[in-house]
């Protein structure tokens, strides 16, 4: 959930103007008041143009666009996995004016050529003071593992206690949206900051990369909640080849949509223990309109206001749910919802975006999916915790719901909401996505301290 929209763009800029755009070109991105700069990097390819993009504060470099358009100084730019659109003007040998839309959202982005001084101060001089840096106190090992479900082979790193014997082990598992091994966002890097604190105390860490995300095979844009479940039971099943590992003594620690993947795990491996760090506990339906709710509080906008867009919402949540209906009819049904309510307030285009949104596989997956379905089935002990600033998956809400979930399931289950903390677990003042990348904390250190103990605690027999 976390998760922010992914930027995946690239330029083939085919272009007639007598000015070279061959350079760095950058703007900002302000989507819910979050500011994602976006940078542009051209080169002149014999009649045409060939550029990558990057999202610095995602950390996303280098990604690739599917069609570009020009003609007439309009520039069109499309990215179909992520149902990106980019329409630009060239306003001069320097500005691009334009506006970026997304499955529903359009946005204004306007991009300036940089300077050679300037293109000096494209790194980031954020501050991370967590982040581990070498040389470190335990073995740190590149592996890959295959997913014969998807036939695909995943990437990762492996980190292992200094010393002999048998340990302890866990699979850290992302959340919603591309991630690589280390779920970087804003630069921060909470996985590898997990794996550092655990294996200094004992435990083996595996993390990995998103299938297709970083070193990881695979297709990211078509893959569902039950895809990642089946990835991670691949990683699972590596850990148990090791030699160095104890069998027995291995769990889950799932961070949000993760948080929802590794109750479904425990269903299709033996676990000893999971650890959902911000996972639903809620209907997908239910959570997606109480995080926006949450989020547009947080954001001042009139609650009236946002009660009719929760009722709009939910009448299209009510047609996806209803899965007697195909394909087609869902898609036929949603479309009339967001027209009988939105048909004169926005372009065709942007009613096409949105309702392709709501009918891509993920998000249809994820309105329909239940937590407690499985929750409800876990075999291990589990501990859930949350911010009480979350405003992604809101703590009170969830936390509760897990609880009453897995207590049915008759193991027992530790609950912890935490004050002042986010979905990041960071230290935050209203908890908004903004507030992400002005945090230096990546995760707080009694957070750190809790899984860890926890943890020892699973494993100590």
């Amino acid at each position: 959930m976390k998760k922010l929209l992914p930027l995946l763009l690239l330029m083939v800029l085919h272009l007639g103007f007598s000015q070279n755009l061959a350079g760095d070109w950058k703007g900002n991105l302000v989507f819910q008041g979050t500011t994602l700069p976006t940078i542009f990097h051209i080169e002149k390819a014999e009649d045409h143009y060939q550029a990558t993009m990057d999202s610095p504060h995602q950390n996303a470099y280098g990604i690739p666009i599917d069609k570009v358009e020009f003609s007439n100084k309009q520039l069109t730019l499309t990215q179909q996995a992520a149902q990106l659109t980019y329409e630009a003007v060239l306003i001069d040998k320097k500005h691009l004016e334009g506006t970026f839309q997304q499955r529903g959202f359009s946005i204004p982005l306007n991009l300036e050529k940089l300077t050679g001084e300037e293109k000096e101060t494209l790194t980031s001089n954020a501050h991370r003071p967590q982040t581990p840096k070498p040389p470190y106190p335990y073995q740190v090992e590149e592996v890959s593992f295959y997913n014969p479900t998807a036939t695909i082979t995943l990437a990762g790193t492996l980190t292992i206690p200094k010393g002999k014997g048998k340990f302890p082990a866990v699979v850290l598992i992302s959340g919603s949206g591309p991630q690589n091994r280390n779920e970087e966002i804003f630069e921060h890097q909470p996985f590898k900051v997990i794996a550092d604190y655990l294996t200094r105390n004992g435990i083996a860490v595996l993390r990995y990369d998103d299938r297709g995300t970083a070193a990881s095979e695979g297709d990211f844009a078509t893959a569902t909640t039950f895809d990642f479940t089946d990835d991670a039971k691949a990683a699972v099943d590596y850990l148990k080849t090791r030699k160095e590992i104890n069998k027995k003594k291995i769990g889950a620690i799932g961070h949000s949509e993760g948080g929802a993947i590794a109750p479904i795990l425990t269903q299709k491996t033996q676990l000893d223990f999971i650890v959902l760090m911000a996972g639903p506990g809620l209907q997908g339906s239910k959570l997606l309109n109480l995080q926006r709710q949450k989020q547009e509080e947080i954001m001042g906008i009139n609650p009236i206001m946002t009660l009719q867009r929760m009722h709009v919402f939910q009448e299209v949540y009510d047609v996806i749910l209803d899965t007697t209906l195909s394909k087609e009819e869902t898609k036929i049904q949603t479309k009339q919802v967001f027209e009988k309510h939105w048909g004169d307030l926005i372009s065709e285009e942007q009613l096409n975006q949105v309702v392709e949104q709501h009918n891509t596989k993920w998000l249809k997956t994820f309105i329909r999916f239940n937590p407690a379905t499985y929750l409800e089935q876990v075999n291990c002990e589990v501990l859930a915790i949350n911010g009480e600033k979350d405003s992604q998956v809101p703590a009170e809400e969830n936390l509760a719901a897990i609880h009453r979930s897995v207590e049915i399931a008759g193991q027992k289950v530790t609950t912890k909401a935490y004050p002042k903390l986010n979905h990041l677990f960071q230290k935050a003042e209203t908890g908004s996505v903004q507030e992400y990348k002005e945090i230096e904390q990546t995760i707080d250190p009694q957070v750190l301290e809790d899984i860890t103990n926890w943890v020892l605690n699973q494993t100590k027999n």
